[in-house]
């Protein structure tokens, strides 16, 4: 198969022009007639996610935050980007990344979260008169718990060291709102809050998100913007596997093993 057919499956289920306009979605570094045999599904285009592409012989690197973010204007190796660049150039290894459009997508970031965690019952975008956030989905749990278990039970399914939570250990959770990621916004709790939730789950939680979320009264659960995206690396090597076989490709699809969190805790 070739580059372009990766780029397919992957605007079949993300299109990249759902992605916020701001963001840098799509083949990053790469050619779409290049040959793939071998591709290798990560969060990040890190250096050790690279080299573990090079020693596994992957053709295809395809991750949910995009290599090249913000505007570069040169590539060299006095930068680690310019440096990974080159390196993937010399490899012969395209780069694709699907990141506010797959958050967005449905079966993408935010939904396969959802589902870890239990909140899979009338799962919905959360809305707020005209505005459709599109990256923050709400829904209900199977089964009711206080905050205080469903934090020990994000903890346990998401496999943290441990997890930061605010609100009333032993408030009833029955709906939460969720935005993968970095997605701690007083807009977002706000708007969970009025649709009845009484938790939202998020990463990146700065110590004013949490005064201000115990001010509005909703709880907080900080999942960590790294394993709160993480399930939907699994699933979209499967997805892609998936996709590959109904096409009869005998590509080999692997999820990364050297992409870790990148911060540890004592």
């Amino acid at each position: 198969m070739k580059v372009q057919w990766v780029i397919d499956q992957m605007r079949s289920l993300a299109p990249e022009n759902s992605a916020v306009p701001s963001d840098n979605v799509g083949l990053l570094v790469g050619e779409t007639e290049a040959n793939v045999t071998k591709i290798l599904v990560a969060l990040d285009c890190t250096q050790d996610v690279v080299r573990e592409a090079v020693e596994y012989g992957a053709d295809m690197i395809v991750t949910h935050h995009p290599l090249i973010y913000a505007p570069i204007n040169r590539v060299n190796s006095d930068t680690a980007a310019g440096q990974m660049i080159i390196q993937l150039i010399r490899a012969g290894i395209s780069v694709y990344a699907a990141h506010t459009n797959l958050d967005r997508a449905c079966g993408g970031v935010n939904d396969c979260l959802m589902e870890k965690i239990g909140f899979a019952q009338n799962l919905q975008l959360l809305q707020e008169g005209d505005l459709d956030y599109g990256l923050v989905r709400y829904g209900r749990l199977g089964k009711p718990m206080t905050l205080i278990n469903l934090a020990k039970h994000v903890k346990t399914v998401l496999k943290l060291s441990g997890v930061r939570y605010a609100g009333d250990a032993e408030t009833m959770i029955h709906s939460a709102g969720i935005c993968c990621g970095g997605g701690s916004d007083m807009k977002f709790f706000e708007a969970a809050k009025e649709k009845g939730c009484e938790v939202f789950i998020t990463g990146d939680i700065g110590y004013h998100d949490f005064v201000g979320a115990k001010q509005l009264g909703i709880c907080l659960i900080d999942a960590t913007h790294f394993a709160s995206e993480w399930p939907v690396v699994t699933k979209l090597a499967s997805y892609l596997r998936d996709r590959a076989a109904e096409s009869g490709f005998a590509a080999d699809i692997r999820v990364s093993v050297a992409e870790v969190e990148p911060f540890a805790t004592t």
